[in-house]
């Protein structure tokens, strides 16, 4: 039972950490293609078309956005594997406990930086790129706060222990 526990919660890891990651990298790119569709009337073939001329453009570059919206996915990614890695130790109950946080924390983040990715693309004013300087450290911020509810929930819905 032990060795069936520790494959299926590094096989959980290991997903919340890759899947972490690919969602930061994807995520800017996927809302740029919503935005171009959306507001500019481009087919994903002409926004595919024109990608390459935008990856290094000074003032729109997707490589920028997507390095700074990736960032606290990275960090988050890190830390979830290195959290959750050291559970295997202490039994399923903390692991599960950590694990929904983690879950609830990521779902967080997720949402805030669609919402905000896609408000800042499609904001009419002239600063509203700024707010992509500070969205990651926002995005992490609510990854914090939403993994200590996530623990408390747990806490509070199932006993001290984890």
């Amino acid at each position: 039972m032990s060795g069936s526990l520790s494959w299926n919660l590094r096989r959980r890891t290991l997903q919340l950490y890759w899947g972490s990651i690919a969602t930061g990298a994807l995520l800017p790119l996927v809302v740029d293609l919503v935005v171009a569709a959306t507001r500019r009337g481009q087919m994903p073939a002409q926004y595919f078309e024109g990608f390459y001329l935008r990856l290094f453009a000074p003032q729109e570059s997707v490589l920028m956005l997507t390095l700074l919206g990736g960032a606290p996915f990275l960090l988050f990614g890190v830390f979830a594997l290195i959290h959750l890695g050291t559970t295997h130790r202490h039994g399923e109950t903390l692991a599960s406990r950590r694990r929904f946080a983690l879950q609830l924390a990521f779902a967080a983040m997720v949402a805030l930086s669609t919402w905000g990715h896609y408000s800042i693309m499609t904001a009419r004013g002239s600063t509203a790129a700024l707010g992509f300087l500070f969205l990651p450290f926002y995005v992490l911020a609510t990854g914090v706060v939403a993994y200590a509810a996530g623990r408390w929930f747990k806490r509070v819905r199932h006993g001290p222990a984890g």
